[in-house]
């Protein structure tokens, strides 16, 4: 678990120290307004190296090199542990035990000269480098007739492993496994194995393969069975469709790739190198195919020994396209970068630009990004940066999400308030609450015996006093004094409702503004008959509707306080109380 991350004097951040216990192998959505210092969260994880952290000039906070960088991480692991973890400007104690990469927008302005005296510029988006250097291009050097020559006189039972050294995902699975290649070349496993070799050919050296294969697969496969990492081969070769017939087949395979493996075990590891970068490229081909409808073909393409995406100008490529095929990208290279068992990719607001479409399939890659580690038993802190709060916007949709607030209120609410709404459902006084107390209605109820059994302070039972001490809250927030942000909510609600009726003339048109239900309603419905409230009412409905409910099990106050402390907000409120 990453239980703090804490950032020094990066970009726009001087200090802020981020208290959240984020777990693996789950999408963790961090949440906070646009200016609050998310991009600097990401540029921080984007500067380090393996030993230090290294600013651009632009990142230096306040532009000042004396503003010396720091990340911090205090991260518990597998093993209950907790670590301190650092990185300055001259160590970093951090990637011995994380991997991490930041995905961000790749879209730049790019000056390109002057026109008529005026200077012009294009967008253009930056090449995405998947793989920074292409393998050499290197062949296994298997020889079936050498390896039929080597086995003995029966050698003609052996299948051609060409048709596993030729299937990448095969390959991939053994690249997987170079620990059980070499110790099943140990003496006392090769001992063994060469008894049952000798007793092979010891048969009739004029039967058929197929006559040999069927002796071997009643004679010897169990017992090959039974060899300690020679199985784990045979198992994972006989797992894949490549033309055998028979488990027999898939061990006397295993037999030749555990030789070819330790007759040069370096070469062996750079064609499985190789075989695998030809996997990847096909895989990444393969998904970019997908989402490029684009009249511009946009491919991989090998550019000076390197594997590179390169895109059109922004103009012949809409956004949306733009930026899942850039995500992608960017996923595809995180993968090849983050290796070690704790891993953590940064997502900086990729997401709250992408349409909906484009939004699920970017969320069905994190999805299976986020699979393949835990399969993999590694554990991946993906880590996505947004100023969309997810309990509102349903942008987010991923079945298992947490959500943290980087701009967490310390704001105290009083319990007498969390009582009114959590159980404003309640029988006895569902009905009156939504009508008198959380919406403007010109009469009066006593509920004072209802509410003190629910713990909710009585004089709240009776309207005139609850509102009251909405405005008192409403007053404390705009003359900076500590206030009740719920209050303020509530108290706005009344206020833009009440503003309305009192402009309605008739007692008809009265008596239908309170019968319908929700603000937004009672406005229309207002200025259906003649009444029109600012837009500005309409607008704070972010405001007021946010602060009516109470939700378990997560942070109800801070995202409220976030844009109740919106300087604009705060006019606004203040223009409907003048």
């Amino acid at each position: 678990m990453i239980r703090i991350i804490e950032i020094e004097n990066i970009k726009g951040i001087d200090q802020k120290t981020f208290d959240l216990g984020i777990y693996p192998n789950k999408p963790s959505l961090l949440v906070a307004p646009n200016g609050f210092g998310k991009s600097s969260l990401a540029t921080a994880f984007n500067s380090m190296n393996s030993r230090r952290i290294t600013l651009a000039e632009d990142d230096l906070h306040a532009e000042n090199d004396a503003n010396l960088p720091r990340i911090a991480i205090e991260y518990i692991d597998v093993n209950g542990t907790t670590h301190n973890l650092e990185a300055t400007n001259n160590s970093n104690t951090i990637s011995s035990h994380f991997d991490y990469f930041v995905i961000n927008n790749l879209t730049k302005p790019k000056g390109i000269g002057s026109r008529f005296g005026n200077a012009t510029a294009r967008l253009e988006i930056k090449d995405v480098v998947l793989v920074d250097r292409i393998p050499a291009n290197t062949q296994f050097g298997y020889s079936y007739r050498n390896n039929q020559a080597d086995f003995g006189n029966c050698g003609k039972v052996l299948p051609n492993v060409n048709s596993v050294l030729t299937n990448l995902v095969l390959v991939e699975k053994l690249s997987e496994n170079y620990q059980a290649l070499q110790r099943a070349n140990g003496n006392r496993i090769q001992q063994r194995l060469n008894l049952i070799i000798d007793s092979i050919n010891a048969q009739d050296s004029t039967a058929t393969a197929n006559v040999l294969n069927n002796w071997v697969s009643l004679n010897c496969l169990e017992d090959l069975k039974q060899i300690e990492y020679l199985n784990t081969i045979g198992n994972l070769i006989n797992e894949f469709d490549i033309g055998y017939n028979c488990e027999t087949k898939s061990y006397l395979a295993a037999i030749q790739i555990i030789s070819l493996y330790n007759n040069d075990p370096n070469n062996f590891k750079a064609a499985c190198t190789f075989s695998n970068y030809r996997l990847d490229k096909q895989r990444f081909d393969q998904t970019l195919a997908t989402f490029n409808c684009t009249w511009k073909n946009i491919s991989t393409s090998q550019t000076g020994g390197k594997l590179v995406v390169k895109f059109p100008q922004a103009i012949h490529i809409s956004n949306g396209q733009r930026d899942i095929l850039t995500f992608i990208s960017m996923l595809f290279r995180a993968k090849r970068h983050l290796k070690k068992g704790a891993n953590i990719l940064i997502i900086d607001e990729v997401f709250d630009y992408l349409d909906d479409a484009n939004l699920t399939a970017a969320q069905y890659y994190i999805t299976q990004f986020i699979k393949d580690y835990k399969l993999a038993d590694k554990r991946i802190y993906p880590l996505i940066l947004t100023h969309l709060n997810p309990n509102y916007f349903k942008n987010f949709t991923f079945s298992n999400q947490k959500v943290y607030y980087l701009n967490k209120s310390n704001i105290q609410i009083a319990q007498g308030i969390i009582n009114l709404l959590r159980n404003r459902d309640d029988l006895t006084i569902k009905d009156d609450v939504s009508k008198y107390l959380l919406h403007y209605d010109p009469g009066t109820i006593d509920k004072r015996n209802e509410f003190r059994a629910l713990s909710i302070p009585e004089l709240w039972g009776e309207n005139d006093n609850f509102k009251n001490h909405l405005n008192n809250e409403v007053q404390n927030y705009l003359s900076d004094q500590p206030y009740d942000p719920f209050a303020v909510c509530g108290g706005l609600r009344i206020r833009i409702e009440e503003i309305a009726y009192n402009k309605l003339q008739s007692p008809d048109a009265r008596t239908a503004f309170l019968e319908t239900h929700k603000t937004r309603s009672k406005l229309e419905k207002a200025e259906e008959m003649g009444v029109t409230s600012p837009e500005s009412h309409y607008l704070l409905g972010i405001i007021y509707n946010e602060g009516m409910h109470w939700k378990l099990n997560q942070d109800n106050v801070s995202p409220i306080a976030a844009k109740l402390e919106n300087l604009t907000i705060k006019k606004l409120i203040a223009d409907v109380f003048a």
